[in-house]
Formats: structure tokens, C-alpha cells, sequence
């Protein structure tokens, strides 16, 4: 008798997950690497002064792309009920952009340009990978109704391809006469292409998933995914064009991520509102909405904004750490497993010490004001650190 998907759903249901759960997990553990690197290489800086290229460079492209992979890979199994892709290529995804970064890191702060591009190549061949491997568990759905992120998520790694082949131009110093042009596509496809689109895609089903609600989304969600593809595209004609056209994609992207926040947040807002990871999710976006229209507003004005001012170390750290860490205490607790409701309630009891530690620390960033801001950030990493480790000791108990 032939075998139906009804039939096999639950076993497969069951495989799903422990798959899903795996990837995410090797993928974190990877990210928590590269954010400790960051973090030490932030303090060198601070005390001894240098670039902070590496250090962004090592959180951005080190930890936020290997939390990306492994988070979009576990959500789009687990929302579109899809089976697993096999270890050894999920494997192969993580492992080239683990490779991939470090040579980066590397090469560029050792003068390196061959290593820059081995690392650029390696980086490039995640994403596809990656791309790949979502692809294939959409075809092979039983539902559609994650068919909408997963156009987000195809979006941004593809934003997140170019921008790396760039940042390989700007760093073997090949960019020559159209180094400010190369690079501000550049930061602007990885930023906002990558991270902020992949950060878009998924909130229609992750926050009302922390709120402890079915997916929320309406027609805002479609339209906001028709003004992220025109925002990508606009950023890849700046390699021609005015820095104008820059500006414009990113007054739509910021648009965009808007419309789909306020959605879900004004239908959401009353049982997410005590939830840690909800509200530090919904801050960390707005720190990305308000720099994206700024951004996209001084760009059309005339008035460029440097990749690394005090504006994108701000929403770097409020912005995008801040819904990092704020999934995190959401997604740890799942991905340990029992006791479960203990777990959620360690990392989510009050949630206002990081909430204010976070973006105390983002504001003191932009009003010039750097001790207040070492301060606050490290009490709220300090905070989530005790909150990580009373996790482990949960599990000893248990």
C-alpha cells in the first residue's frame, strides 16, 4: 500500500525537529565563537585604539550570518513542516562560512589579499548553499504558509552574496577610483540586505511565536516583501548610479520592515508586552527602522553616512544584537529542552534589566558618550551571561 504524507507526518514530524534542533544548536555554538572574538577584539580596541572593522566585521559576519543560518534553516523546517536537509550539508553550509570568516579576518588584518578572497569564496559558497538548502525544504512542503519568509530570507542571502564578493573588492584594494561607491553598496547589501531582510522575514512567525500566538500577517507583509526586492535592487544600481538611488532603496526598506513590525505588534502588543524576547525583538527593530530611514534620508539629502559612524556601531549593538540576544532567550531554552517552562521563565524574568541595559547603551553610542555606553552593554552581556549559565546549571539539576 502506497504510503501517504498523513501517514508518515508524525515520525517524520518528530525527525523534523531533532534535525532542525541540531542544526541550530552547531550553528549557535559556532556564533558564540565569533562572538566572543568580537567582544575581546572590541576591548583591545578600546584600550589601545584601531579599526573597528575587525570587530564588527567578526559579530556581523561571524556571528549574526552563522545565528542566520542556523535560525532559517530550523524555522523553515519547523514552520513549513518540511523534512531536514542531510547533516553532512547542513554541515558543509556552516563549516564553509566558519572557514570563510576567519580567513577574512585574517586576511585582511594580515595584508593577505589571496586569503581575502579564499575567504570571500568560501563565505559566498554558504550562501548558496544555504539558499540552496532552503529552496529545496520549501519545495518540499506539506504547507505554504512559510513561502513568504522563505522570498525574504532568498532575498537577503542573495543581497548577502553580492555584498561579500564587494567587500573582497574593497579589501584587495581592487575597487580602485569607486572605492566609496563599491563600498557603500557594500555595507548597505550586507547590513540591511542581509541581516535586516532575513530579521524582516521572520517576524511574522517568530514574534507571535515568543508572545505565545499562531503567525500573525496580513497584506502589509506582501507588500513590505515588493519594497525589499525594489530596496536590493535600488542598492545594486548604486554601483552605476547617485548615492541618491542608495538613499531611495533604503527609505523603502526601512519602510518595509516598518509595515511588517507595526502588523504584528498592534495585533500582538497586549500578550507580548510582558515577554522579554518580544519586546527586545521589537526594540532591536526599531533601532534597525530608525537607522535605515535616517540613513536613506541623509543619503537622498546629499549627506553621505560612513559605514562605521557612531549611528551604525549603534544600531549594530541595539539594533541587531538586540534581536539576536532577545531570540536567544526564546530559542535556548528550546533548543536545551526540559525543564522547559523553567528555562523560559530564568530567561525571561525581569526584562527590564536588558532592555534598558541594551538600549541605554545603543543611545550613549550615538550621543558620543563611550564610558556609559561600555557600561550599559556590559551589564546587559554580563546579565545575559549569569541568565546562560544558570541555564547549564538547570540541566544538572534536572
Amino acid at each position: 500500500m502506497a504510503t501517504t504524507p498523513a501517514a508518515v507526518r508524525p515520525a517524520d514530524r518528530a525527525g523534523r525537529v531533532v534535525h532542525s534542533h541540531a542544526i541550530a544548536r552547531s550553528a549557535l555554538a559556532a556564533a558564540a565563537l565569533f562572538a566572543v572574538v568580537a567582544v575581546v577584539w572590541a576591548a583591545v580596541v578600546l584600550v589601545r585604539g584601531g579599526s573597528w572593522w575587525g570587530p564588527l566585521h567578526a559579530f556581523l559576519a561571524g556571528t549574526v550570518l552563522l545565528a542566520i543560518s542556523g535560525a532559517s534553516q530550523m524555522f523553515t523546517i519547523t514552520w513549513a513542516a518540511s523534512p531536514a536537509p542531510a547533516a553532512w550539508f547542513a554541515a558543509l553550509q556552516r563549516w564553509l562560512v566558519i572557514a570563510g570568516v576567519a580567513a577574512v579576518l585574517i586576511g585582511v588584518t594580515s595584508d593577505l589579499t589571496w586569503l581575502v578572497w579564499i575567504g570571500a569564496t568560501a563565505v559566498a559558497g554558504g550562501l548558496a548553499v544555504l539558499g540552496v538548502s532552503i529552496v529545496r525544504a520549501v519545495r518540499r512542503s506539506l504547507l505554504r504558509r512559510f513561502d513568504l519568509s522563505a522570498r525574504f530570507y532568498l532575498t537577503a542571502f542573495a543581497a548577502g552574496l553580492l555584498g561579500v564578493v564587494l567587500g573582497a573588492v574593497l579589501a584587495s584594494a581592487s575597487a580602485g577610483a569607486a572605492f566609496d561607491r563599491v563600498r557603500l553598496v557594500h555595507s548597505h547589501l550586507n547590513l540591511i540586505g542581509l541581516v535586516g531582510l532575513t530579521i524582516v522575514g521572520t517576524i511574522p512567525t517568530f514574534l507571535p511565536t515568543v508572545a505565545h500566538h499562531r503567525a500573525v500577517s496580513g497584506r502589509e507583509a506582501v507588500l513590505a516583501w515588493w519594497l525589499s526586492m525594489t530596496a536590493v535592487i535600488l542598492y545594486v544600481a548604486g554601483l552605476a548610479a547617485p548615492p541618491v538611488v542608495v538613499g531611495l532603496g533604503s527609505v523603502l526598506a526601512g519602510v518595509a520592515a516598518a509595515l511588517v513590525l507595526g502588523g504584528v505588534v498592534w495585533r500582538l502588543w497586549r500578550k507580548g508586552r510582558g515577554e522579554t524576547a518580544f519586546l527586545q525583538i521589537t526594540a532591536g527593530v526599531i533601532w534597525l527602522v530608525v537607522w535605515t530611514l535616517f540613513d536613506g534620508i541623509a543619503l537622498m539629502a546629499g549627506r553621505g553616512v560612513m559605514p562605521f559612524s557612531v549611528w551604525t556601531t549603534a544600531v549594530v549593538v541595539a539594533g541587531v544584537g538586540q534581536v539576536l540576544l532577545g531570540s536567544l532567550t526564546y530559542l535556548v531554552p528550546v533548543l536545551l529542552g526540559p525543564p522547559l517552562g523553567e528555562r523560559l521563565s530564568l530567561l525571561s524574568r525581569w526584562p527590564l534589566v536588558p532592555l534598558l541595559a541594551a538600549n541605554l547603551g545603543g543611545v550613549a553610542l550615538v550621543t558620543g558618550l563611550p564610558v556609559p555606553a561600555v557600561v550599559a552593554t556590559s551589564v546587559w552581556l554580563a546579565d545575559f551571561t549569569w541568565r546562560l549559565v544558570r541555564q547549564k546549571g538547570l540541566a544538572a539539576e534536572g
